[in-house]
């Protein structure tokens, strides 16, 4: 098996994950219960390139919404929902499919069902629909941030020692860390251990620490009143530069910057309200 064919499968498999946890299943039940809508969530595909919310109309005048969710800045999921008509069904919005099917020389039986099928499409008030797509842009900032924790998760295929390890870590985040010390408390080899972890998480040990220590900071950073330098410090850095440059190469942005987008993005799903 090749490289590009493992990380699609350990991409799929994360996926699957997110979309069977609790936080999903809980949301995707309540919102079809309050709007009438369907709610998937899917890989972003190689060749798909969507940055932000996007509506697409089809022939028939369906349309459906991709809502991207993302870890840091990058886009790693889509929620889809619509599959609805924002205008009543009539003569004059069922031309076009009509057109399109005539220059695919469709039968008049098969433009006669098609029309059918066109009718029976639900239809949603264009309010209503935006009001639920607002509600699906703050749901993807969460469910972004549960991406992000869902990448420290507890597999329960890892070997008992990298399990251990870290919650361990976990748990002594704000302390200073070797390899070393994780290895004498779960009772194993630090060579041993090197090598297992890296197996399981497909991260190096100081790696994993510093990614373990930039969701903390993340976290921390949604406070308004913490600062950088106190935030830096408090979930294990030893200098305010090591914190600034693991941040930026784990989140592709700075502290600064990460803090000032989430304000951002929430505002902007407050004010779309």
């Amino acid at each position: 098996m090749n490289t590009r064919t493992t990380q699609l499968q350990a991409r799929q498999r994360f996926i699957e994950n997110l979309a069977g946890s609790d936080l999903f299943r809980h949301y995707q039940t309540a919102f079809h219960t309050l709007t009438g809508l369907p709610l998937s969530l899917r890989a972003l595909e190689d060749e798909e390139h969507v940055e932000e919310v996007v509506t697409r109309r089809g022939v028939a005048g369906v349309v459906h919404t991709l809502i991207p969710v993302k870890v840091g800045k990058n886009p790693v999921a889509l929620l889809e929902t619509g599959h609805v008509r924002l205008e009543p069904a009539n003569a004059d919005t069922f031309a076009p499919l009509a057109s399109a099917l005539l220059d695919d020389d469709r039968s008049p039986a098969e433009i006669r069902s098609a029309k059918v099928h066109f009718e029976q499409a639900p239809m949603m008030a264009p309010a209503r629909y935006d009001a639920a797509v607002c509600l699906l842009r703050s749901f993807a900032i969460q469910l972004g941030e549960s991406a992000h924790r869902l990448l420290f998760a507890h597999a329960t295929h890892e070997p008992e020692a990298v399990r251990n390890a870290k919650i361990f870590i976990h748990a002594h985040l704000v302390e200073p860390m070797t390899l070393e010390d994780v290895a004498k408390a779960v009772n194993v080899s630090p060579f041993h251990f090197c090598k297992v972890f890296k197996r399981a998480t497909g991260l190096t040990f100081t790696d994993f620490v510093n990614r373990a220590r930039v969701e903390k900071a993340k976290r921390m950073l949604m406070r308004p009143a913490a600062r950088i330098t106190e935030v830096a410090y408090d979930v294990g850095f030893q200098s305010l530069s090591h914190f600034n440059r693991s941040f930026r190469r784990i989140a592709s942005e700075s502290p600064t910057e990460y803090r000032g987008r989430m304000k951002n993005e929430r505002s902007g799903v407050l004010a779309a309200g």
